[in-house]
């Protein structure tokens, strides 16, 4: 059986009228391949920095302040403690400001990401 070298020197040979030889064989081993180094868990953040989250602001606080009364004194009518009627009406009424508070909040908060653009 003919090795490929052999047969491809025939083609070469009968369609070109030309002699072909082999390649000698490689003396050197070839050239090692770079070594990447790639590192999925890299803690390296440099690409771009998060910015710190807002502190709540004094009013955000005052609100979750009275949402936390409110409820507080809700939970309490349920007690066997004789507590007086308008003190219900002062738990809705820490309710619904603290509630309003932390929504006009929510509405109303600076934009801290000026990149970002909403596309996911």
């Amino acid at each position: 059986m003919r090795d490929e070298d052999e047969v491809f020197a025939d083609i070469v040979k009968q369609e070109f009228d030309e002699q072909w030889t082999p390649p000698a064989p490689a003396t050197q081993p070839p050239p090692p391949l770079p070594d990447f180094h790639l590192n999925l868990y890299d803690d390296d953040e440099s690409y771009r920095q998060v910015p710190a989250q807002p502190k709540l602001s004094v009013a955000t606080r005052w609100g979750i302040a009275l949402i936390g009364l409110g409820l507080l004194i809700a939970i309490s009518r349920f007690t066997p403690w004789s507590l007086p009627v308008w003190l219900g009406w002062v738990a809705i009424g820490c309710f619904v400001a603290g509630m309003s508070v932390c929504l006009w909040h929510v509405t109303h908060r600076p934009r801290t990401d000026d990149d970002d653009e909403g596309v996911v």
